[in-house]
């Protein structure tokens, strides 16, 4: 279960919780409109009401015990640590594509620096849903984690804003 997790965290650095076309190679753009709302929407605390974890459910205790807390392209997981994850991260999104793409990249633990490919959407102001592929893999292009995928599948419910530190 403490790997399932691991896994599950390292998709969250790698999530959202994205360089995609709103910062290609060899130069930056302007950010979209799109963009800075998807953004805003995802700025906030969130908690973890479903997770799959290559093809296995994460437990409900575990999905209890995770909190995400995203301040416009960081993360963070406080209570990750105990689980030996690195819990602090960055990511970049690109809601310009069907599905939206997110790529994620965690700033310490074993992935540092590596590429998470992901997908997310958000279905209302309190609710996201993503799906990471492995560090360095190629991106979901559905939302499903099914065994042998490597795909971490991730639903959030947002519980407050980001927290003062």
């Amino acid at each position: 279960m403490i790997k399932a997790l691991s896994i599950l965290l390292i998709g969250v650095a790698a999530a959202i919780a994205g360089g995609c076309a709103n910062n290609p190679a060899g130069g930056t753009t302007a950010e979209s409109p799109a963009a800075q709302r998807d953004y805003e929407l995802l700025s906030g605390t969130w908690q973890l009401t479903r997770g799959v974890v290559n093809g296995k459910a994460v437990s409900a205790s575990v999905s209890r015990n995770t909190i995400l807390i995203t301040d416009r392209n960081t993360f963070r997981l406080p209570k990750a640590t105990s689980v030996g994850t690195h819990s602090a991260g960055h990511f970049t999104i690109n809601p310009n594509t069907t599905p939206k793409q997110v790529d994620s990249v965690a700033d310490g633990g074993p992935n540092a620096g590596q590429v998470s490919r992901g997908i997310y959407e958000i279905p209302d102001p309190t609710h996201q849903h993503a799906c990471f592929g492995p560090p360095g893999g190629p991106r979901p292009t559905e939302f499903k984690s099914s065994p042998g995928s490597g795909r971490i599948l991730q639903y959030w419910k947002k519980i407050g804003p980001v927290p003062s530190r």
